[in-house]
């Protein structure tokens, strides 16, 4: 919930700040029209277009980056389910009690993986981060110990097998999307980019009631429309980053590994 208040509390704050800023250049622009007693502004629709291109720009490449990542999130969820199908099935090649030990501590860490992102999330507000249990992050660190000294241990050097060859690397893989997932929670743009939207969107805003004193009667729709838009378009570049928090959310592909997780005999 602490995500969901800062998100829309900023988006709240820029909708506001928009709808001033454009009654306000709207002002700045009537003084203008007065003061020079000319209704043309020539040579200033250069830098506005300047200015709203680089918007436009700015907002496309963020908009795509956190598409990209969000997609990526996504992909990890499922390359995580076939690694763990993966290293199941090989296991079964030990046979035995050593391949019924090695599957049911896979179990066990499988189970806590799924468990670890059902949990609820916070979110760290200073850091820009979610923050998962870490009680059941350290449970996870147990399991993922006790499956690889178990796994090592039916591996002896005196005694290799062949299925260690195949066995042990396909465990590596499921530790390493585990890893790769976690910094995937992680990886943001730069703040400077959230800070270049903000204070760009709101020049916007200033420039675009600059032009609208051309007009001799204030338009609260457009108005109203082009600060509605800018909120909207902000407000999903920053709900996107964190899709465990917000409006758009991944879970649905959390049943992969839930489904990889039931298969397991």
């Amino acid at each position: 919930m602490v995500f969901m208040f800062f998100a829309l509390g900023i988006a709240a704050v820029f909708f506001i700040g928009s709808l001033i800023l454009l009654n306000y250049g709207r002002r700045l622009g009537l003084q203008y029209r007065k003061h020079t007693n000319s209704e043309s502004t020539a040579g200033l629709s250069t830098v506005e277009g300047a200015i709203f291109g680089l918007m436009g720009l700015l907002l496309a490449f963020t908009i795509s980056g956190a598409l990209q990542r969000f997609d990526d999130r996504r992909q990890l969820v499922l390359q995580e389910a076939a690694a763990v199908t993966t290293a199941y099935d090989r296991i079964g090649l030990f046979g035995g009690d050593a391949a019924r030990e090695l599957r049911g501590k896979l179990k066990d860490y499988v189970r806590a993986r799924v468990d670890l992102y059902r949990m609820q999330h916070d979110f760290l507000l200073w850091h820009r981060m979610e923050e998962f249990s870490r009680e059941q992050q350290s449970q996870v660190v147990g399991f993922k110990g006790g499956l690889w000294n178990a796994a090592l241990a039916a591996c002896p050097k005196s005694d290799y097998q062949p299925a260690c060859s195949l066995t042990l690397p396909a465990l590596n893989s499921v530790f390493e999307v585990a890893r790769l997932r976690a910094g995937a929670a992680e990886k943001h743009p730069p703040q400077i980019i959230y800070a270049m939207l903000f204070g760009l969107g709101l020049g916007c805003s200033l420039l675009a009631g600059f032009g609208m004193a051309a007009s001799a009667a204030r338009s609260w729709i457009h108005m109203v429309l082009f600060a509605g838009v800018l909120t909207v378009a902000l407000y999903i570049v920053t709900d996107m980053e964190y899709p465990r928090l917000g409006l758009i959310r991944i879970e649905s592909f959390d049943h992969f590994l839930s489904d990889a997780y039931d298969q397991m005999g």
